[in-house]
């Protein structure tokens, strides 16, 4: 079946996340390291369910926050500062990532991204990044109910889309997901950031400015 479609992974593939940004704002504030605080956020999702709606969101962090101040003690205005802290201005997009994405629209198809994020924010994190106008379809793990490799999650990813598993070509940073994407038809690459070179024959790309040839290789 001919590709109509691409779908891309966020976190690795499109965007990483600014982590001396990141630090600047909490070191003053918080007396624990980013990996600290994000241990303690994964515990709170365990605890409380990660959220599948915007407004189930805005209720997640103002609770991890307000337990996160009375735990260590800290001051109302630190906590006021945590509370209006929006976590999408530490996403940023790759150089390459806007070119891939107006690439796959000049070429008629649609653009998806499938991430197992466990926010519901994914749509504004894409927004934040500047390239929200270029996604048809935006599917978060917590969201969908469906998380990489399950065969369910790319079939949600491709039926958001209006086209079948076949249709699309995947790219994500993890081995596993990238497996799980060919189990249900889809052709798929794993992005490898950490290379000098693309290696197309082992199914694998160091960047996303590679994908023109990927589409021209799939007769797009």
């Amino acid at each position: 079946m001919p590709i109509c479609a691409v779908i891309f992974d966020r976190d690795g593939v499109l965007s990483s996340f600014d982590l001396e940004s990141a630090a600047h704002f909490f070191t003053p504030r918080v007396p624990l390291s980013l990996w600290q605080i994000f241990d303690r956020w994964e515990a709170w999702g365990s605890h409380v369910g990660f959220p599948r709606s915007d407004a189930e969101e805005m209720r997640f962090f103002r609770g991890f926050w307000d337990a996160l101040c009375d735990d260590l003690g800290l001051g109302s205005a630190v906590r006021a500062d945590l509370q209006g802290l929006d976590y999408t201005r530490y996403v940023v997009a790759f150089p390459d990532t806007r070119g891939a994405l107006l690439a796959a629209r000049r070429a008629g198809l649609a653009v998806g991204v499938l991430s197992n994020f466990s926010l519901a924010s994914l749509e504004a994190s894409l927004a934040a990044m500047g390239v929200g106008d270029l996604v048809d379809a935006a599917c978060a793990a917590t969201v969908i109910g469906a998380a990489k490799p399950a065969p369910r999650a790319y079939q949600i990813a491709a039926a958001r889309l209006g086209v079948e598993p076949q249709e699309c070509l995947f790219l994500d940073d993890e081995e596993a997901c990238v497996a799980g994407a060919r189990a249900v038809g889809m052709t798929a690459y794993r992005v490898d950031r950490t290379l000098q070179a693309h290696a197309l024959d082992q199914g694998i790309v160091a960047d996303l400015g590679v994908l023109p040839e990927l589409l021209a290789r799939l007769g797009r």
